[in-house]
């Protein structure tokens, strides 16, 4: 999902915010977003009465938070292993004719320049490649600490020539992705450093690797941690484990429903937030939260829509459910430029 990344940046990023500041936060618009940054939002006031009259949500917050959050994270990484621009990327890879001709003739240089070319080919993303014969590495491209491999085969004709592992995203480059999507801390473990057992992150020091839900004290501070299996380049191991810290006593108030209201709009408002003058990147916002979520997103003055990846529905309900495609979907909605008002059609 470097795709993600490519298009945040485009555009003219704000600074990242803190590590999970918006969990907690009072979610006022429509079940999403409080603003984007400068603008005059309006919503209906959905969130506060999405769960009225339900018993608090409570102890389970932490969990119901997480949830939300793991799956983003877990779509992010998917997207860096296998997405449309990763089978763009290993495409560039299987066509090059200089590198399959290189690798069948034994010719170590000429590997080199041809993987040289395509690790380094402007508008690419190949982070690092690695071309291989049997079990002799011809030539290695590409930063240190990468995540997410991809691997595949290198051919002259029907005949296999030799073998190449490819990857889109640094340790760097996910942690951002992460941080800029949900705002929760997140940790890496595994190779390749395992004398550290441990790649990067945005907690220092890192603590010890948790299991998948247990409870981890980093500076004085209870954090619920979710684990998350990936894999490392060439062929490590690799844990993600997001840092939920304890929810404000005020969301704990509200019903599980509120508290997964108020958290894909901090999802949403982290995603928003990115693209600045908002109202030119309607279509890259929509590409994006799509990407991320697995939701859907659209973007309307009135009954016009004019951001969107989809023909939507003919109405739209500023909040709660809807029926689109044979699903049914809990819409959150919010006006940070009216009169266009952004509707996120979250999975169930």
């Amino acid at each position: 999902m470097a795709l993600l990344l490519a298009a945040v940046a485009s555009a003219a990023l704000a600074a990242c915010g803190g590590a999970g500041s918006v969990r907690g936060r009072a979610i006022t618009l429509s079940g999403a977003v409080s603003s984007a940054p400068g603008s005059a939002a309006r919503g209906s006031g959905a969130a506060q009465g999405a769960g009225s009259p339900a018993r608090a949500c409570g102890a389970a917050t932490a969990a119901t938070v997480a949830a939300i959050d793991v799956h983003v994270v877990k779509r992010i990484y998917a997207g860096e292993a296998g997405g449309g621009e990763v089978a763009e990327d290993v495409a560039h890879v299987t066509s090059s004719r200089e590198l399959a001709s290189a690798v069948a003739a034994g010719d170590r240089p000429a590997v080199y320049a041809a993987v040289h070319a395509i690790v380094y080919m402007p508008g690419w993303h190949i982070v690092r490649l690695r071309v291989t014969s049997g079990h002799r590495v011809l030539a290695d491209i590409g930063g240190p600490y990468i995540i997410a491999p991809v691997r595949g085969s290198l051919r002259v004709g029907a005949s296999k020539v030799g073998s190449f592992v490819m990857s889109v995203q640094d340790d760097v480059g996910y942690v951002k992705l992460v941080t800029r999507f949900t705002g929760v801390p997140i940790d890496l473990y595994g190779t390749p450093r395992p004398a550290e057992g441990f790649v990067l992150g945005t907690l220092q020091p890192a603590p010890a690797l948790p299991r998948d839900g247990a409870s981890v004290k980093v500076h004085g501070v209870e954090y619920l941690a979710r684990a998350i299996d990936g894999r490392a380049f060439p062929d490590g191991h690799l844990k993600i484990v997001l840092l939920f810290a304890p929810p404000a006593r005020a969301l704990s108030a509200r019903s599980c429903a509120a508290v997964r209201h108020a958290t894909w709009g901090g999802v949403l408002e982290h995603v928003a937030a990115r693209f600045a003058p908002l109202p030119s990147h309607y279509q890259d916002l929509a590409g994006t939260l799509q990407g991320a979520s697995g939701g859907v997103v659209f973007v309307r003055e009135g009954s016009t829509q004019i951001a969107g990846l989809t023909a939507g529905p003919r109405q739209l309900p500023q909040s709660g459910p809807v029926t689109y495609r044979g699903r049914t979907w809990q819409v959150y909605s919010w006006e940070p430029y009216p009169p266009a008002r952004i509707y996120f059609l979250a999975p169930s």
